[in-house]
């Protein structure tokens, strides 16, 4: 006769069974491969791939989402895009983009790249690069990390609703009504230079329009928003010694007569922020982008990748939310069909 198990009882202070982390990266890894799986079915029979925007990364941070990404997608140069929107490859396109212009993508994320093999397009506004002034929302970040709190006025949503001189007008009232001095030395904040982008471009990047100041242009008046769209794209043309190829609008925010200006102004592509796969239906003047961020787990970047596969599960980081794959955007392949 077998004996009865007795149970055993821990004590407080003993340990309790562990799921190990590479279980856990295990399980992640089967949910990102499911994820792109989905994508790749919703996506079945269609040229096309992913456009990719963020802001700053890491070396790690860079290698980390690299190694993700090429496991479902060729990486492309901005030279080869308008052809893969049109004729399907062996496996869907990435095209990585980096917006603003920060000194960490010349000292960080581009080196990286490099060393990867990878190309990508970097978006600089061309201000920001000529007099190093921060940026509006970057001296938004270190005010609320000085007060430890957002004051009251500088909600991001309502900021991104207003003139650029209304939005700095805030924020000064809030450095001096608190006296603030405000750290802004991070190479996260700080603009790459001119020569740094100039370099940039000899190795084989795309440096690309991103306006004169990061206005919000649709909040600006249409003359206003005319000449930092066409002086971005000359500040680059001029500063860079090739024609800008391509135009990002900051925030994201545009309008069809915009989008025409700056193809009038000469750059083969413009860039918006709705959070979808691109393909030939899109026009190059309104071509989508999916956000990600530095930080983001391969599990996260597989995420969101096959929600924008749907076209329309993801919010627009512009403040429009989903109302973009309402618009009618196909069919539309030339500056002349615009509305």
């Amino acid at each position: 006769m077998r004996p009865a198990r007795v149970p055993v009882r821990r004590g407080p202070h003993d340990a309790a069974p562990r799921v190990t982390i590479a279980a856990l990266m295990t399980v992640g890894s089967a949910v990102a491969a499911g994820s792109m799986a989905v994508a790749r079915r919703l996506r079945a029979g269609r040229a096309g791939g992913v456009i990719v925007t963020q802001h700053v990364a890491s070396a790690l941070q860079t290698r980390a989402q690299v190694n993700a990404l090429r496991r479902w997608f060729d990486f492309i140069h901005h030279d080869e895009l308008l052809d893969r929107l049109e004729r399907p490859g062996r496996r869907p396109f990435c095209l990585l983009t980096f917006d603003d212009g920060k000194r960490s993508i010349a000292t960080q994320t581009a080196p990286e790249l490099e060393r990867l093999g990878v190309p990508a397009v970097f978006y600089v506004t061309t201000g920001f690069l000529t007099d190093g002034s921060p940026l509006w929302f970057d001296r938004r970040e270190a005010i609320i990390k000085s007060l430890g709190h957002v004051p009251p006025g500088l909600e991001i949503d309502d900021l991104k609703r207003l003139s650029l001189e209304v939005i700095h007008d805030r924020l000064d009232r809030a450095c001096a009504g608190h006296r603030l001095v405000l750290d802004l030395t991070s190479d996260d904040v700080l603009p790459m230079s001119w020569d740094d982008a100039r370099a940039l471009a000899r190795r084989g990047f795309t440096i690309a329009a991103h306006g004169v100041h990061h206005c919000v242009l649709t909040r600006e008046t249409e003359t206003r928003a005319f000449c930092e769209i066409r002086q971005s794209i000359e500040d680059v043309t001029s500063r860079i010694g090739v024609p800008c190829a391509s135009f990002a609008f900051p925030n994201g925010n545009y309008t069809p007569r915009l989008a025409r200006h700056a193809l009038e102004c000469g750059v083969r592509t413009v860039m918006t922020t709705e959070p979808a796969w691109a393909d030939g239906r899109y026009p190059c003047w309104r071509l989508p982008r999916v956000e990600l961020f530095g930080r983001d787990t391969t599990l996260k970047v597989a995420l969101k990748l096959s929600a924008a596969a749907t076209g329309r599960l993801l919010a627009n980081p512009d403040g429009t939310g989903r109302r973009y794959w309402r618009t009618d955007r196909f069919g539309r392949h030339d500056a002349t069909s615009l509305p």
